[in-house]
């Protein structure tokens, strides 16, 4: 009943299917065993069957190891969300980064867009399993394994076909989703093919209260701007609130000391309208008695529409200009105007897709003695683009500003004089980022048991890989006409690793104390082409000392390369961006710089973890994991994280941020360099008038620790008279995490602040069945923290909607068993609590988008059909 984590031992590793095909289990290369010294997060058919969520990568975030932080539809504030140009989801185990998790499908890698997967792929009806190792595993699977790795398992048993119709909606939104699979098992192989349509609506700003920059009636505070339509004249040091059209004749009633205050981002989507069309399938073929043939595929396009905010600027409006109003009593030559577009030009609306597909097949050969060898290679292919057509034309603002001719000259006087033509060109620019990848990686795997001993087998696995990534990275940026130039990139990577499973104690030699003990050892070195060599062992124990009882423990080391992208920026400009103002008020307009960083070196990890699992009988099990992790070197970048200013003294001596004339010198030799400014204006027009710089570059700054507890515990309790209940309760509690701007710095306790890892995250249901009829109440939480991007500090409530899932078994209709379903998510219509925290470009505003949903109640009905 929808998705229920349950912690998976060792001992109680998925058997092999009825046609003897071995069954994947992540964390592990050893054919038919799990993970010695880490458990197993596992989802399985029913649990996403039954999930109200329709794509796969928001299945996944159902899991409370699962933080909303980085690369995320919802917000792109923290560190990697500047990457995510095509508003895609990934993956962030326990917060610790967003590109630490590693996804696999199939136990194999898989294609990506040089920077990150978006799980959803795979359509949820194409997945048997989803398993997830929150554990350093760079030692089995190499980079991106640091926090841990998720794993997705297309379907191999089924054996007819199935048809999901989904239907949910929302204040201001909705959602459908049409899916159907297909599979035919017979006595030496199978098929499987499943397809999946998902159409998610955009949710607008303007249809949620909170998303105001004005917040007092909230208790917070007015971040209202005064570049608004009308806007507000600035003409020796004084300001006036304009009226809805001002002209000479008028010009006297202008107040002296007055402004007009709007609403920042009028108009912005919080999260883009989302198509989605996956596809995949699987084969597997015994040719021979020894040899089997098998594969993997899938296809997936995601084509994404944001709307963003109106285009706003601090227009210099000369005296030319052909309809210059001067104010009682000035003398100057020119005014400024705070001013707001939206009654002049079109949303430069954000538009582009996600593509990708991959075939992977492979052969299994039968040896001698029980070995087995497996050898695989994949294809992979992905384009992502990102579109903006009408962006503002600085240039050509500045000559309609300076005009006196009444055809060419622009009126920001709200009379609507401005010829079409030259409003054409004033958002004429175009931003358009194309990304395509290309991926070949082969394995050759050999596994079996080596000797034996009195606790069993001892076995092994062993492998080589290679892996060849190449990435085009395009750009056109500027008129109409701009050109596409691309950039190419290529990066290698030949890998050997070695795994081994020693029982010391198993059935046959099993004592009082020890009824199983194992420990495994497993190493991987890694050669890549860019960024050196490096070396990587894992440590592993289980001990069982009773029946029912086990104590785990694993130590490891991790590695991960810089992304390509990370080393060559995914531009090279500055952006004009509105920070939170740490004194409350107008946010503070800086400019950040995009660009490449040739230095950056590889992030470094520590990882330890220690598990007890507790199962005294087939109806109770409950698990609890100490872990503990280092992370070192790690790539951070504040290109767009929009309240960086709120901490402006943990980046003292680093150049991340420049304030005063410091900031003027540096955005003036950048242009020197010919480094263009590639969105926004500059305060009047002028560089000179450039009061806050920001490096947005990807940078080696961070040192940080996470410590804290993963627990899971699950009750079934069958009874005659009032069917079946099962109780679960299960999440993550971080005790300590720890975070340094540099490797020099002091380390500061952030945890449970904004923007930041949270204290407590967890779910917890109750289940019913009886007969054709089942419900579940499903209660997520997420634990009150502090806002500290607002002083005095915010104590932000916590988070728990209860969802409620019902479902009808109708029975055998039309040739098939037809299931009816309703789900209501947050039934009370909680919606997130209130932070006090301006509307932002990347993400949040009134509430925060990485610790809650801004959807409140949301209704689903489902019709699912199996033949």
């Amino acid at each position: 009943m929808l998705a229920l984590p349950a912690t998976v031992v060792a001992q109680d590793a998925p058997a092999a299917a009825a046609d003897d095909t071995p069954v994947v289990i992540t964390g592990s290369r050893l054919r038919g065993a799990a993970p010695v010294g880490s458990s197993i997060i596992a989802l399985g058919r029913d649990e996403i069957s039954n999930s109200p969520a329709v794509t796969t990568d928001r299945i996944i975030k159902e899991i409370p190891q699962v933080f909303d932080l980085g690369v995320s539809e919802n917000s792109r504030g923290q560190s990697g969300g500047n990457g995510n140009i095509v508003y895609g989801n990934s993956v962030n185990l326990r917060g610790i980064g967003p590109y630490s998790t590693l996804i696999l499908v199939d136990g194999h890698r898989v294609v990506s867009n040089s920077r990150s997967i978006d799980p959803s792929v795979i359509p949820s009806l194409g997945l048997e399993r989803i398993e997830v190792v929150a554990d350093g595993a760079s030692a089995i699977y190499g980079s991106d394994a640091v926090a841990g790795v998720v794993n997705l398992i297309p379907r191999r048993s089924l054996n007819g076909a199935e048809a999901v119709a989904r239907y949910g909606f929302a204040d201001g939104f909705d959602e459908k989703q049409v899916a159907v699979a297909f599979g035919k098992k017979w006595g030496s192989g199978q098929f499987m093919f499943a397809a999946e349509k998902v159409n998610r609506s955009a949710l607008k700003g303007e249809d949620r209260d909170v998303f105001v920059s004005d917040q007092r009636k909230f208790g917070g505070n007015n971040y209202s701007v005064t570049r608004c339509a009308p806007g507000t004249l600035k003409a020796g040091g004084v300001s006036y609130a304009m009226p809805a059209q001002l002209t000479q004749a008028n010009a006297a009633s202008l107040v002296a000391g007055t402004s007009n205050t709007c609403d920042d981002l009028v108009g912005q989507d919080l999260f883009p309208q989302q198509d989605y069309v996956s596809l995949n399938s699987t084969f597997t073929q015994e040719v021979t008695p020894w040899m089997t043939v098998f594969a993997d595929a899938f296809y997936s396009r995601r084509d994404f529409v944001r709307e963003p905010n109106y285009a706003s600027a601090t227009l210099t409006v000369p005296q030319t200009n052909a309809w210059f109003v001067r104010p009682t009593g000035f003398t100057g030559t020119s005014t400024t105007i705070d001013y707001n577009f939206m009654n002049d030009l079109p949303r430069d609306q954000i538009t582009g897709h996600a593509q990708s597909w991959q075939i992977t097949p492979g052969l299994r050969f039968k040896l001698p003695h029980d070995w087995q060898l497996e050898i695989v290679y994949g294809v992979g292919r992905t384009h992502d683009t990102s579109i903006q057509t009408r962006g503002l034309n600085n240039a050509a603002l500045t000559a309609a500003l300076t005009s006196s001719d009444p055809t060419r000259a622009f009126d920001p006087y709200g009379l609507g004089r401005t010829s079409d033509s030259v409003l054409a060109v004033l958002s004429d620019q175009i931003f358009i980022n194309p990304t395509i990848g290309r991926y070949k990686g082969g394995e050759v795997r050999v596994t079996g048991a080596l000797f034996s001993l009195p606790g069993g087998d001892v076995k092994v696995a062993a492998g080589i890989e290679q892996q060849s990534n190449e990435v085009d990275l395009g750009s056109a940026r500027g008129g109409p006409t701009a050109p596409m130039v691309f950039r190419y990139f290529k990066r290698d990577v030949s890998s050997a690793y070695v795994e081994t499973l020693i029982p010391i104690f198993g059935f046959e030699n099993a004592v009082p104390g020890f009824q199983k003990l194992d420990l495994s050892l497993a190493v991987r070195s890694d050669d890549y082409s860019d960024v050196g060599k490096t070396t990587n062992p894992k440590y592993g124990v289980n001990w069982t000392p009773m029946d029912g009882l086990t104590f785990k423990a694993s130590y490891g080391t991790s590695f991960r390369a810089p992304i390509i992208p990370q080393i060559y920026g995914n531009s090279n400009g500055l952006f004009g961006q509105n920070y939170q103002n740490p004194t409350g008020g107008a946010p503070l307009l800086g400019f950040a710089y995009s660009g490449p960083n040739l230095d950056l070196k590889p992030e470094t990890a520590e990882t330890k973890s220690f598990t007890v699992d507790w199962r005294p009988n087939a109806s109770f099990n409950a698990s609890l994991t100490y872990f503990d992790v280092l992370y070192e070197n790690q790539v951070t970048t504040y290109l767009s994280d929009l309240a960086l200013l709120t901490r402006q003294s943990q980046f003292d001596g680093t150049g991340i941020i420049l304030t005063g004339t410091a900031a003027r010198d540096r955005v003036l030799d950048l242009l020197s360099q010919g480094i263009p400014l590639l969105r926004g204006s500059f305060p009047g027009g002028n560089p000179n008038n450039v009061t806050l710089f920001v490096d947005g570059r990807n940078n080696n700054l961070g040192v940080s620790q996470t410590q804290g507890f993963d627990f899971a515990t699950t009750y079934r309790l069958p009874t005659d008279s009032y069917g079946n209940f099962r109780f679960y309760a299960g999440g993550t509690y971080l005790t300590n995490y720890e975070a340094a701007i540099t490797p020099a710095a002091p380390r500061l306790d952030v945890l449970n602040t904004i923007f930041n890892p949270l204290k407590l995250k967890m779910r917890a249901s109750v289940s019913w069945e009886k007969g054709p009829v089942s419900a579940q109440v499903l209660v997520q939480h997420v634990g009150a923290y502090d806002n500290t991007a607002v002083n005095p500090l915010q104590d932000v409530d916590a988070y728990t909607p209860v969802d409620l899932y019902l479902a009808w078994k109708v029975g055998e209709r039309l040739g098939s068993d037809l299931t009816l379903g309703v789900d209501v998510q947050d039934l009370f219509d909680q919606g997130p609590p209130y932070v006090n925290i301006a509307p932002s470009v990347n993400g949040s505003g009134g509430y925060d988008a990485t610790a809650a949903s801004p959807l409140g109640r949301k209704i689903a009905v489902s019709l699912k059909a199996k033949w």
